[in-house]
């Protein structure tokens, strides 16, 4: 049964999406989106999504890392940032794709870190809907959600479907189902609310997609990511969940 959610420019949806041919119930868009690996490249495919003025930092973008999430303070976006720093400069060939918006003092501050950061593969796309997510998470080497807390963590189910795995923070919703076969959650960071805490906590993230990149998560874990939403979070699974809890509960 689709449920609902606020998506990140603060929008009601619901719906479902499908997984080679597998509806998933979730709160997704009524656009019938489809998210599953669509073997999306990197070159050519990105460049249709940033501004005019980043379409040079496109161009030496071989491998893509992705944040999708709302401009707000618990989803972290600054550890993100100070992440990119470090593995955009040990991989010249990867760049950073920041998906999402939110208040305008929250766009400025993002964009005014970055170029303080000097983040010169670090592309801010807006907000996108669910068919772009896809694509972007197709081409995806690994997608990074450090939230606080996050209630549930949809995006990190959206991004496995697509074959991406991903990293989070062990805390809230992610931790009842990411696992080393899908991806990784980070060490939380007490005191994440300081720059200096925000700053080590970007360090624990940058740490973690060096190393997603150095091993090929997305060749050795994103077949895996894509079964598990399927055995996991599909309508038939949901079903099957429900009628297995329906049995023990009337004793038969």
């Amino acid at each position: 049964m689709p449920s609902t959610h606020l998506n990140d420019v603060g929008e009601m949806e619901q719906g479902e999406f499908h997984v080679h041919g597998m509806a998933i119930a979730g709160p997704w868009t009524t656009l019938g989106s489809t998210f599953c690996p669509k073997g999306t490249p990197v070159a050519g495919d990105l460049s249709k999504h940033p501004a005019e003025e980043d379409q040079p930092k496109v161009a030496s973008m071989k491998r893509l890392v992705t944040f999708v999430g709302k401009f707000a303070d618990w989803k972290r976006l600054d550890a993100v940032l100070y992440a990119a720093k470090e593995y955009e400069a040990k991989f010249p060939d990867v760049g950073t794709a920041i998906v999402g918006t939110g208040p305008p003092d929250a766009v400025e501050k993002y964009h005014t870190m970055a170029k303080t950061l000097g983040l010169e593969r670090t592309v801010f796309l807006g907000p996108k809907g669910q068919d772009v997510l896809a694509e972007l998470f197709s081409m995806s080497e690994v997608g990074m959600f450090p939230s606080y807390k996050e209630p549930f963590g949809m995006v990190f189910i959206e991004c496995m479907a697509c074959g991406c795995p991903t990293i989070g923070a062990n805390s809230g919703g992610p931790t009842e189902f990411v696992k080393p076969e899908q991806g990784v959650l980070i060490e939380e960071e007490p005191e994440w609310h300081s720059d200096e805490g925000m700053q080590r906590l970007g360090g624990k993230v940058a740490a973690q997609v060096i190393k997603a990149l150095e091993e090929d998560w997305k060749k050795t874990k994103g077949a895996g990511c894509v079964d598990f939403v399927t055995k996991n979070f599909s309508t038939v699974a949901q079903v099957e969940g429900m009628l297995a809890n329906m049995k023990e509960w009337s004793g038969a």
